[in-house]
């Protein structure tokens, strides 16, 4: 059985330097379920309990996705609404336990997200929604990781490093709590 499920919600995946890269690198680890949520659902009709089976037999998720005006896309946001409200109101707490790690994407630094700088908010902050679904649903919430494209402009040199960096902290969180269980 394979124990994380990696879903990716990109509307253009295909033309993205960051997300593309890191799906690429993450396929090799034979533990991960990929999902490609725009590949799978271009029609916004997710298939709820297609999806909750395989949420079920995981023991840890990854959103992966680009920060869209200051939040995640929106069919990850239709999935989350659909598949986990199913879940909650299954009354078994089927996702109590299972872990929950956010990877996120950007155009921007993460010095630039804080009070008084360019966004004005924290990462942390806007990404709470995800947070405290995870609270709700007595996930395990590890936060997430950030990489921004700037960064990338910034070392071109070092664009393999820097993104094999980040895909090496998402698999690094997993390995920490997962693979060694």
């Amino acid at each position: 059985m394979r124990k994380i499920l990696f879903l990716i919600a990109h509307p253009n995946i295909e033309k993205s330097i960051l997300n593309k890269n890191i799906v690429k690198r993450v396929k090799k680890n034979k533990e991960i379920i990929i999902r490609n949520l725009y590949n799978i659902y271009p029609d916004f009709k997710i298939k709820i309990d297609e999806e909750i089976k395989i949420v079920l037999n995981v023991k840890f998720l990854v959103f992966q996705f680009p920060l869209y005006w200051y939040s995640y896309p929106s069919l990850l946001k239709e999935w989350k609404d659909k598949v986990f409200t199913k879940l909650y109101n299954d009354e078994r707490n089927s996702l109590s336990g299972k872990h929950l790690l956010v990877s996120v994407t950007s155009g921007s630094e993460e010095n630039s997200f804080h009070a008084g700088s360019r966004n004005n908010f924290t990462l942390d902050e806007f990404l709470r929604p995800i947070q405290q679904t995870a609270f709700v649903l007595n996930m395990i919430y590890h936060g997430y990781v950030h990489i921004s494209m700037n960064r990338i402009l910034e070392e071109k040199k070092k664009k393999l490093y820097v993104l094999e960096k980040h895909t090496d902290q998402i698999l690094f969180k997993i390995k920490k709590f997962i693979l060694t269980e």
